[in-house]
């Protein structure tokens, strides 16, 4: 099946940009007008989030949000076949933040969020940073889909860790690193994680980053995703601290909180709406 969808998937990836966001203005229509893809989710998101805004401002925002959404995936499509000169030329960041950590020899953990395209970010983080970045992924159902993805977030050189691999952070023991992790996720056990108030509800996240951080003496970086316009984006990255093991249990997680409600306000049709991030109840 992996095969099937390569042969498939890569050939559609060779096409345009611009004709790919046809693909992905045809899928926008389809999800939204026709199929309503989490729709009242969406919504009932949006108005907890923004309570003050209107219902045609939330109306616009969920439009814009499921362009954006579209986007995504047509254009990690595309990062089957893009070239390292096309991505970076696409997405810009202030890398100089990871080359004066690695100057300073240190590993650092880089916290960011479901924030369009972070697919994009990831691949990018690798083609312009000396350190050997990781990303740590939760695996697909599908094993198809997910051997498709891992391939898509490899092909610059990135290795990938398993959340459910016990030991999958041994393989950095030896190198100078970058793990990256999108820490805005449920996560999968609630009754360990901590609770904080969220776009004005509460909601768990998981402690592994700040944990993962404090062992390591790591530096944290903040980053955030900014969309500039259609297949072009900006990553923020901002130094946090030197050393998590230097701060105080629970700070780092409230930072991040705050944070991505600001990377959230900011653009909000740019963060995904679809998650159903606040199931949980305390």
């Amino acid at each position: 099946m992996y095969y099937l969808l390569l042969f498939i998937l890569y050939p559609l990836s060779l096409l345009p940009l611009r004709i790919l966001y046809l693909l992905s203005d045809g899928m926008y229509l389809l999800l939204y007008y026709v199929i309503g893809y989490r729709k009242q989710l969406v919504l009932d998101n949006l108005r907890h989030a923004f309570p003050l805004k209107t219902q045609e401002e939330i109306h616009t925002i969920c439009k814009k949000f499921y362009r954006n959404f579209c986007d995504q995936w047509t254009e990690t499509l595309k990062l089957l076949s893009i070239s390292q000169h096309e991505l970076n030329r696409r997405i810009r960041g202030n890398w100089e933040v990871f080359h004066q950590l690695h100057k300073e020899g240190l590993n650092t953990y880089a916290l960011l969020g479901h924030t369009f395209n972070w697919e994009w970010a990831n691949v990018a983080c690798q083609y312009n940073c000396k350190q050997q970045f990781a990303g740590v992924y939760m695996p697909q159902k599908s094993d198809a889909a997910d051997k498709l993805l891992n391939k898509i977030r490899s092909r610059s050189g990135a290795w990938l860790i398993s959340m459910k691999a016990k030991r999958g952070f041994e393989r950095l023991n030896n190198v100078h690193y970058i793990v990256g992790l999108i820490a805005d996720q449920n996560p999968p056990a609630v009754k360990a994680a901590t609770w904080y108030n969220f776009m004005h509800r509460e909601a768990p996240f998981f402690n592994g980053p700040e944990v993962l951080a404090k062992r390591a003496n790591a530096a944290v970086v903040f980053a955030g995703i900014k969309k500039i316009r259609r297949g072009y984006y900006e990553i923020v990255l901002t130094k946090y601290t030197d050393n998590a093991a230097a701060l105080p249990k629970g700070e780092i997680m409230q930072a991040y909180v705050r944070f991505m409600e600001e990377q959230i306000k900011g653009q909000p049709e740019n963060w995904m709406w679809t998650h159903n991030r606040w199931k949980h109840s305390r």
